[in-house]
C-alpha cells in the first residue's frame, strides 16, 4: 500500500465526518433525520380523513423508525425525550416518570460503554418487524451489549396503544438488563484520557472529545486495515505458490485497496465500541460507515470481475477459443450492471431511504417504460439469443444477410462486423437474432468441386487413363477426406467432355484451403497434359457447301 492511497483514504474519511456532522444536525435538533421526527399536522389530518391509521408522530411504526427516533432523543441530552421509546407499562404510574428517566440514563450509559446498535440493514422497516428471526412475534433485536458472560441482545416489541395504534418500544426486560449493567459500567476510555475542556464542549449532543476520537479511530482503522491486508497477502504469497504467478498477482493488486477499505469499516465499528465513543456519535456516523462498506464491497467485486474476466479473455485468446470471448464479455457487463444496482440499493438503505415506494412506482410505470424502451429491450433479448445459440462468435468470418465480414464485438445492444473493405458495420442484436447468418468459421472442411472439360478429340482410352490418374491423385493426397470422393465423366457438353471432381479438404482456414486448391489445380493441369489431351473451350464449327443455283450456303454448329 502506498502512502498516497492512505492519504486519499484519510481525506475521504474527513469529508465523510464533515458530511455526517452536517447531516446529523436535523436529527439531533428535531429527532427527524431518519424518520424519528414529528409528522406534520396536515399529514395526520389527511390520514384521518382517508380513514387510515395515522402514522406515529415519533416514527415508532417500525423498528428502524423507533431506533432512529431513539438516537435523536438520546442526542438531545434530555432523559424525558427518551421516555416515549420505553415500555414502562410494568412500572406503577406514580413512579413511571422517575423510573423512566433513570432507565433512559442507564440505557445511554450502557450503549455508550458496552453496546452497539445494529447496522441499518439489519433493522426492519416493516410494521410487523423481522418475521424470519427466532424471536417471538412482534419482537426484534435493535442492539447488543457486552456482559461479563458474553453478549446480550437488547430487544423492542410492538405495543398496542389505548387508541388502537401499534408502536415499537424497548421491552421492560431490556430496561431491567441495562439498569443492572449500568451500575457496573466502567468509565469510557475516551472520557478517561480526554481533557475536561473537550468533554464540556458538545456538538450535536455529543462531546467534542468523542468526535475527535472518532476521527482518530477512523484513521487508525485505515492504517491497521492496510497493514493487515498487505501482511496477509504477503504471508499467503510465501505459503501458496499460486499467488506468485503473474496473472494472480495482477488480480491481487486490483483488490487490495477496496479490500482494505472494507476491512477498515469493520475495524472502525469494533474500535469505536471498545473506545466507548458515544452511541449517538456512532449512530450519526453509522450510515456513512455502512455506505462506505457497501461501496467498498461493490468496488471489490467489480475489480474481481474485471480482473478475472481479463485473465480469462487473455487465456482464451492464447488458446484460440474465440467463441467464448463474447460469452465472457456479456457476462462481465451483466455482472457489472447487477453490482451497480445492488450497491445503489444498499447505500440508499443505509441512509434510511425506503425503496418499497420506488419499486411500486416502477411497477405502475412499468408499462410506460416497456413501451418507451421497447427497442432497447428487443436488442437486449436479441443479444441473449445470440449468446445462448452462438450462431457467431467474436473473431468469426461470416455473412449476415449478404454482408461479409469478421465479428469484432457482440455487445449488449449491437454486434459490430469488420467488412472486407475494412469498414465497421453495427447491426442491432434484434435484427441479428432474426437474420440469415452464414458462419464460415464454424465449418470443419472445405468443398473442392471442379468441372474439367477436355476436347472432343479425346478417345475412350485417353479418357480412361485421365480418370484413373485423377482418382489416384485424390487417393494419394492426405489433405483430402476419403468419403465422399469421386471423379466421374458426367456429361457431353456443348464444346467439351465434362469430368466432375468432388471432394472435401481439411484446412485451418480459408487461406489454407486456397493453397490446397491451387496445388490441386496445378496437378490437374499436369495430368491432363500427360494424358495426351487438352482443355476445351467454347467454340463453333462453320460448314460451307454449295447451294443449288451456284450460290454458297453457310451452316453453323
Amino acid at each position: 500500500m502506498t502512502t498516497n492511497r492512505i492519504m486519499r483514504s484519510l481525506a475521504v474519511l474527513c469529508l465523510t465526518l464533515a458530511l455526517s456532522l452536517v447531516a446529523g444536525q436535523d436529527r439531533a435538533d428535531a429527532q427527524s433525520l431518519f424518520g424519528g421526527g414529528q409528522s406534520s399536522q396536515s399529514e395526520t389530518d389527511s390520514a384521518a380523513t382517508a380513514g387510515e391509521t395515522p402514522a406515529d408522530p415519533l416514527g415508532r411504526d417500525t423498528p428502524r423508525g423507533m431506533v432512529d427516533g431513539l438516537i435523536g432523543a438520546l442526542a438531545s441530552g434530555d432523559p424525558a425525550a427518551v421516555l416515549p421509546y420505553l415500555d414502562l407499562s410494568q412500572i406503577p404510574e406514580a413512579r413511571r416518570d422517575w423510573a423512566g428517566r433513570r432507565a433512559a440514563v442507564a440505557l445511554q450509559n450502557v450503549l455508550d460503554r458496552r453496546g452497539a446498535i445494529l447496522p441499518g440493514y439489519r433493522l426492519s422497516t416493516a410494521p410487523a418487524g423481522n418475521e424470519t428471526d427466532r424471536l417471538p412475534a412482534d419482537e426484534d433485536v435493535f442492539a447488543t451489549v457486552r456482559t461479563d458472560t458474553g453478549e446480550e441482545n437488547l430487544t423492542a416489541h410492538r405495543v398496542t396503544q389505548p387508541d388502537g395504534t401499534q408502536i415499537w418500544q424497548i421491552t421492560p426486560q431490556t430496561l431491567t438488563l441495562v439498569q443492572s449493567l449500568s451500575t457496573t459500567a466502567d468509565l469510557a476510555l475516551v472520557d478517561r484520557i480526554a481533557p475536561q475542556t473537550l468533554q464540556d464542549f458538545r456538538v450535536l449532543g455529543v462531546r467534542a472529545s468523542h468526535w475527535i476520537a472518532s476521527a482518530v479511530v477512523a484513521a487508525l482503522s485505515l492504517v491497521l486495515a492496510f497493514a493487515l491486508v498487505a501482511a496477509g497477502f504477503g504471508l499467503l504469497r510465501s505459503l501458496w505458490p499460486l499467488l506468485r504467478a503473474q496473472e494472480t498477482r495482477h488480480v491481487v493488486r486490483r483488490i487490495l485497496f477496496p479490500l482494505a477499505v472494507l476491512l477498515a469499516t469493520m475495524i472502525f465499528r469494533a474500535l469505536a465500541a471498545l473506545a466507548g465513543i458515544s452511541v449517538v456519535a456512532r449512530s450519526l456516523l453509522a450510515p456513512f460507515v455502512e455506505a462506505a462498506g457497501w461501496l467498498a464491497l461493490a468496488w471489490l467485486i467489480w475489480r474481481v470481475v474485471d480482473a478475472l474476466s481479463g485473465v480469462g479473455l487473455s487465456r482464451m485468446n492464447r488458446r484460440g477459443r474465440l467463441g467464448a470471448i463474447s460469452v465472457v464479455t456479456m457476462v462481465r457487463r451483466a455482472l457489472k450492471i447487477l453490482i451497480f444496482v445492488l450497491a445503489a440499493a444498499a447505500i440508499f438503505s443505509a441512509f434510511g431511504v425506503n425503496l418499497t415506494g420506488w419499486l411500486a412506482a416502477f411497477g405502475l410505470g412499468g408499462l410506460a417504460f416497456a413501451l418507451g424502451a421497447q427497442k432497447t429491450i428487443e436488442q437486449f433479448v436479441g443479444s441473449l439469443t445470440i449468446i445462448a445459440d452462438q450462431p457467431i462468435r467474436v473473431g468469426d468470418f461470416c455473412q449476415v444477410d449478404g454482408l461479409l465480414g469478421t465479428v469484432e464485438d457482440i455487445g449488449m445492444r449491437s454486434t459490430r462486423i469488420r467488412t472486407l473493405d475494412r469498414t465497421l458495420v453495427t447491426i442491432p442484436n434484434g435484427m441479428m437474432s432474426t437474420a440469415r447468418i452464414e458462419n464460415f468459421a464454424s465449418r470443419d472442411r472445405f468443398l473442392f468441386k471442379v468441372i474439367v472439360g477436355v476436347t472432343y478429340d479425346t478417345d475412350p482410352a485417353k479418357m480412361r487413363t485421365l480418370l484413373d490418374r485423377l482418382r489416384r491423385m485424390l487417393d494419394e493426397d492426405g489433405r483430402l477426406i476419403d468419403d465422399p470422393r469421386r471423379v466421374r465423366f458426367v456429361e457431353f457438353g456443348p464444346s467439351s467432355l465434362d469430368i466432375e471432381i468432388f471432394t472435401y479438404a481439411f484446412a485451418a482456414d480459408f487461406s489454407a484451403f486456397l493453397e490446397i486448391k491451387e496445388d490441386l489445380n496445378l496437378k490437374i493441369m499436369e495430368i491432363v497434359a500427360d494424358a495426351g489431351t487438352s482443355f476445351a473451350f467454347p467454340s463453333q464449327s462453320v460448314y460451307l457447301h454449295r447451294a443449288e443455283g451456284g450460290g454458297t450456303a453457310q451452316q453453323t454448329d
